[in-house]
């Protein structure tokens, strides 16, 4: 073995960064190359690399469970599935903590083609909670193009028995087009939750959109049409999903369906030569009393402030064309996999780390509000919560969600985790995911940057299946949120919120 020359400079700053690790978590080891907590940290990437279950328990996720639609019995065997895997590598106290939607729905059929001037079969998927057609329905296509209720009222009178297209054609992107690297991305762009869209398209965020699209269904069904069809925006066929009852989880007023691009533009492009003729039958089950669904939750107790807590979450549920892989098993697993692994080492964190799966994230985030709201009296012990949910690509940087309060600390938090390719924390702001449930009642929500590996390619279509996953880019984000979770479990204090503005809300959010 060849023996490397040091610096004194180098020890001085090897010296430097152990006083600082010191200096936040309150402690210092006896040996001033290493620090306690980057030594635990060592033994949990170490842990995970050398003995992780994270694809064995995707793969059954994926493949025996299937799609976790809220609401359905897939996700209540997701839900019992994950409670006993957390019991059986000896995480505490795991349980289901219930919610209630008003209405399930579950997807039966649906068919539909172009019949005048040519026959084209069209690929199609209904929104869910949307209700059926009345058997097969025919009707003429009419772009109607309004984006406020005064835009809608050159329509009324002309809709009756219409099938309703609101929008042009996405425009996709070039196959060969080099995905974008997260961390370039404008700051403040939510561009891992948002796929692109082009300027025409509609906007897909925001309250006062989203009334006006409830208000633009209501004035459809009084109108009499018959249904609406909406671009997948996805290549090669692909279907998207989304759905229309809402965080209420009611049932639309009109049906609806997703289209393939490929027959989305088909229509389109017909349209401009003059009428177009669709029929469509769309068949789906409506559940017609409230029912019981449920969050997965487990903890590792603290061992010296057992009532402050550290979050790691993910949502298990899923939409129901594909298998619910990357979004979100990949997340699930991976907390799973940091629950087992934490567990494993040994390691007695100060603070309680809670594990948690949400379900009705899908639909509004809606399970991860019912836990902030049935955890209310924790709420100002809870340090952070940090969340999974893009994917199967590798972590490359956590979004800070604008705490800028929690900058210095966080710094020193992922320190140790810089060896596994972790860059500079961002403080982007991303909505869409259950770390905005935390972030609206004034906890600390931080979100997992990561690498997009054809993520809005295939979710939310039937291509979100086992074989997206990539196995060393899980590992890695099992390594970083379990590592993460003991180091914010160990800091000498909480995090600190964001400061209150004047109006009592939370500036920033």
């Amino acid at each position: 073995m060849k023996l490397r020359r040091i610096s004194t400079l180098g020890l001085f700053v090897m010296f430097g960064v152990v006083l600082t690790l010191s200096a936040v978590y309150g402690q210092r080891g006896t040996d001033t190359a290493k620090d306690p907590v980057a030594e635990a940290d060592e033994k949990i990437i170490a842990e995970i690399h050398d003995h992780n279950e994270i694809m064995t328990n995707l793969e059954y996720l994926s493949d025996m469970i299937g799609a976790r639609l809220t609401g359905t019995e897939n996700l209540k065997k997701a839900n019992d599935w994950t409670r006993q895997k957390f019991a059986d590598y000896g995480v505490t106290n795991p349980q289901l903590e219930p919610w209630t939607v008003a209405h399930t729905w579950t997807r039966v059929s649906a068919t539909a083609q172009i019949v005048s001037p040519a026959v084209h079969t069209l690929t199609i998927a209904s929104y869910a909670w949307a209700p059926s057609t009345n058997g097969m329905v025919r009707g003429r296509v009419v772009y109607v193009k309004a984006r406020t209720m005064d835009d809608l009222t050159q329509y009324k009178g002309k809709l009756k028995d219409a099938i309703v297209i609101s929008a042009e054609p996405n425009l996709l992107p070039a196959p060969d087009q080099p995905a974008p690297n997260p961390v370039d991305v404008p700051y403040g762009d939510s561009f891992l939750l948002l796929a692109p869209r082009p300027p025409s398209a509609e906007p897909v965020y925001g309250p006062d959109f989203r009334k006006f699209l409830q208000a633009r269904t209501a004035f459809f069904k009084n109108e009499g049409v018959l249904a609406t069809l909406t671009d997948s925006g996805k290549p090669d066929g692909l279907l998207n999903m989304t759905g229309m009852g809402g965080r209420n989880y009611d049932i639309a007023g009109i049906p609806a369906a997703f289209v393939s691009s490929e027959s989305y533009g088909m229509i389109w492009r017909l349209l401009q030569r003059g009428a177009v003729d669709v029929e469509l039958n769309i068949t789906n089950s409506i559940g017609d009393k409230p029912t019981e669904v449920y969050n997965t939750v487990a903890e590792i107790r603290g061992s010296e402030k057992p009532d402050e807590i550290v979050i790691l979450g993910a949502h298990l549920d899923s939409w129901d064309l594909g298998e619910g892989t990357t979004d979100n098993g990949t997340g699930s697993m991976i907390v799973l996999e940091a629950a087992r692994a934490l567990q494993k080492v040994g390691l007695q964190p100060k603070r309680t780390i809670h594990f948690v799966l949400f379900s009705g994230e899908e639909q509004g985030l809606v399970g991860s509000r019912a836990y902030v709201a049935a955890h209310k009296d924790e709420l100002p012990k809870i340090s952070a919560a940090l969340i999974h949910d893009t994917g199967t690509g590798r972590v490359v940087s956590i979004s800070l969600m604008r705490n800028y309060q929690d900058r210095e600390m966080m710094d020193k938090v992922v320190a140790p985790l810089h060896s596994l390719g972790l860059v500079e924390l961002t403080q982007r702001w991303m909505a869409g995911s259950d770390h905005s449930s935390f972030e609206e009642a004034g906890v600390p929500g931080f979100f997992c940057l990561q690498e997009p590996a054809q993520y809005f390619q295939t979710h939310h279509t039937q291509a979100d299946t086992f074989n997206q996953a990539h196995e060393a880019d899980l590992v890695e984000g099992a390594q970083v949120m379990a590592a993460w979770a003991y180091n914010v479990a160990q800091l000498r204090d909480l995090l600190p919120r964001k400061p209150v503005a004047a109006s009592g809300t939370i500036a920033g959010n």
